[in-house]
């Protein structure tokens, strides 16, 4: 029986995602989900997510690349990533966000994060990542860090899955042995957010499921902009976690739904 961690990604990004995180956490769908406390909603979302400090892993969902109303400190993409790779990023800058983030989590939750992951796996980028390593040292971090060194590659989307693991995380890996960080082992859940049968893709995740796999999501009800561009895929994948084929698919590959953090 393999255990597997579904992480549920951007709570407090909207009300409509932490809704529909908050609904999979009572249904037993979500075994963690990685929180953005520079949004405004932050503070409401958390109150109702701290009841679930004990069942469920918690983590801090690091962001450089989503813009919110607080006008916090945003890049491209492709600038953050031409900037961290060429080391052109303000040390004192990037560590102050860092900071910034983790003390919203911690002054709300009243404890550290169960885990550190960043949106769009920013954390693993070269530059932020070292800051961000040194900075949980400080602060005696016990917890885990996301790793997509071992992925389970989708048939036609090798590329994309490849792209992302190459991004930095054999450089975090060992990075972690080092400060002795825990990682997850195994991890799943890239696409291209396009996919209409959600159902079967998390069909072969599981199929090839070994123990110590993380596999992130993004569920939500709705999403109340047209410009974000996962929109249609949030909604299949509530409806998924909702359904009766996710139990019985959990149920037919012998998957033991687990906290990440109860595995080490």
């Amino acid at each position: 029986m393999a255990k597997v961690c579904y992480c549920a990604d951007d709570f407090a990004m909207n009300a409509e995602i932490s809704s529909a995180i908050i609904q999979l956490i009572e249904r037993g769908a979500l075994q963690a989900t990685s929180c953005m406390t520079q949004s405004e909603l932050w503070e409401t979302a958390a109150a109702k997510l701290k009841p679930f400090s004990n069942q469920i892993d918690i983590g801090l969902h690091l962001n450089f690349t989503h813009a919110f109303n607080s006008g916090n400190t945003v890049f491209s993409l492709p600038a953050l990533m031409l900037r961290a790779w060429s080391s052109n990023l303000n040390r004192e800058l990037i560590t102050q966000c860092i900071e910034e983030q983790w003390d919203a989590f911690v002054s709300v939750m009243g404890k550290q994060p169960d885990f550190i992951d960043g949106h769009q796996h920013i954390h693993q980028f070269p530059f932020i990542r070292d800051i961000l390593l040194q900075l949980l040292k400080e602060k005696n971090f016990t917890g885990w860090i996301r790793n997509l060194q071992h992925p389970i590659y989708l048939p036609h989307y090798r590329f994309k899955t490849h792209m992302l693991s190459a991004l930095g995380s054999n450089a975090l890996a060992k990075a972690c042995q080092s400060y002795q960080f825990s990682q997850n082992e195994y991890f799943a859940g890239i696409y291209d957010f396009k996919q209409t049968d959600y159902a079967q893709l998390n069909q072969y995740w599981l199929a090839q499921a070994k123990d110590h796999l993380l596999i992130m999501c993004h569920p939500s009800l709705s999403t109340p902009s047209e410009q974000d561009p996962i929109q249609h895929a949030r909604i299949q994948e509530y409806q998924y976690f909702c359904s009766d084929q996710f139990p019985l698919d959990c149920q037919k590959n012998g998957i033991q739904l687990t906290r990440l953090g109860a595995m080490q």
